[in-house]
């Protein structure tokens, strides 16, 4: 089983061939990354009628979301300003992390998902790096060898990159790490899991 943390956009195409995408990938569950309140009634909808899809909404809109949201979307840190302990974890663009950003989600001791990631964010504990197709090669070898399984989630970017690119980052964290792929796709569906709240 794998699960997907980004996808940017379904289309038609997707929507009617989804169980047999899951069939042939053996992805299990996708997270929709809605970036505004029509792309999110379009999610609401979407993850409504089909039992593989989810959503992070914008957390400008958290109070429109329903019992399929597994997480908030941010798009800037000040958005974390004064507010209580989120009860849901965070997807983070990668584009918006900066010093402060960093200083902001420790102090917080938020927890979530980075991306688009192009860097290990070690000192983000609390945080995994979503790995793909689109952000893959701005790892060299030595950097991704460094990487803890412990950090790994994945993601597709669809429609801009196709599913099977999960697996070409596998393989190619796999070589890296000297640790079979089977053995990284779980661990990081494990950790996704846990961190959205379908498993203890």
């Amino acid at each position: 089983m794998t699960i997907d943390v980004n996808v940017e956009n379904t289309t038609e195409d997707f929507l009617e061939e989804l169980d047999e995408i899951i069939e042939d990938t053996m992805i299990q569950m996708f997270f929709l990354q809605p970036k505004n309140e029509e792309e999110l009634e379009k999610a609401k909808e979407d993850a409504e009628e089909y039992s593989a899809l989810f959503y992070a909404a914008p957390l400008s809109l958290k109070d429109e979301t329903d019992a399929n949201c597994i997480g908030y979307r941010i798009q800037s840190a000040s958005q974390l300003q004064d507010l209580p302990q989120l009860d849901k974890p965070l997807f983070i663009d990668e584009s918006i992390i900066y010093d402060e950003t960093v200083a902001l989600l420790k102090e917080r001791k938020e927890e979530g998902i980075i991306l688009n990631a192009t860097d290990t964010y070690d000192s983000l504990e609390n945080f995994f790096v979503a790995l793909g197709a689109g952000n893959i090669d701005r790892f060299d070898t030595e950097a991704l060898a460094s990487l803890s399984m412990d950090k790994i989630v994945f993601q597709s970017g669809f429609p801009t990159h196709d599913f099977d690119g999960l697996y070409t980052t596998a393989k190619k964290i796999s070589a890296a790490l000297f640790r079979p792929e089977e053995s990284i796709v779980a661990r990081a569906t494990k950790h996704t899991l846990q961190l959205t709240g379908f498993k203890k």
